[in-house]
């Protein structure tokens, strides 16, 4: 299931680790709850998927959620798009935990996708709130490493990858998250990773959506 890690990769380890550690700290504060996986409100975390959900028709197809912290997005899946082939995959040992005690029936791999470990792909790929918060890493820094992390994510779809960062349209920065320029992030998906891009920022959060295809959707 992994394969060694290239100098690359390992580069992005120290900018990861206490970004780990601040979600298992959240999670041991509140629980396998919407807080606990660091969002404001379940209400948020539900459009959150619910807009991650419309990249393309899901019935019928496996979704791979990268940075499934507690299972949340596995509850939604079945409560909402039936028919739905789901699997989760964390790199942190207790939010992996945390998932299979609540839902022992999915599947879950505890395994670093971002960084080097590999898993078979999926049609979709989804991830959420993977990227918002970078703590004391530098903005340029870490844009680094999400343009890196697409790059993997991509690699492990057949059909389509969705996405989501904060907005740098915003009136007040967090310096703990990472605002991004949509248009940027955009550039790059087209650029890099496919000509099928949709950006999604018509829901009221201070964020964006990115839909990337293998394909022209229908």
């Amino acid at each position: 299931m992994t394969k060694p890690t290239s100098s690359a990769e390992a580069d992005f380890n120290h900018l990861v680790a206490p970004v780990v550690a601040h979600y298992e700290r959240s999670l041991a504060r509140h629980g396998p709850t919407a807080e606990g996986m660091d969002w404001k409100d379940s209400e948020s975390q539900a459009l959150r998927f619910e807009v991650l959900a419309g990249v393309c028709p899901l019935e019928g197809r496996n979704v791979l959620e990268v940075g499934c912290g507690a299972g949340h997005l596995f509850d939604h899946l079945r409560a909402r798009h039936p028919g739905v082939a789901y699997a989760g995959v964390d790199i942190s040992a207790a939010m992996i935990e945390a998932a299979r005690t609540r839902h022992p029936e999915a599947t879950f791999h505890c395994a670093d996708l971002l960084g080097g470990d590999s898993l078979e792909p999926a049609d979709v790929v989804m991830s959420s709130g993977v990227f918002h918060v970078k703590l004391d890493v530098g903005d340029a820094e870490w844009a680094e490493y999400v343009r890196k992390s697409l790059d993997r994510l991509y690699a492990h779809c057949t059909v389509a990858l969705a996405f989501n960062l904060m907005s740098d349209r915003v009136d007040y920065r967090n310096e703990k998250l990472h605002h991004a320029n949509s248009d940027d992030v955009v550039a790059y998906c087209r650029s890099e990773l496919s000509p099928f891009v949709t950006l999604r920022q018509d829901y009221p959060l201070y964020e964006f959506t990115v839909y990337v295809h293998r394909h022209a959707p229908r």
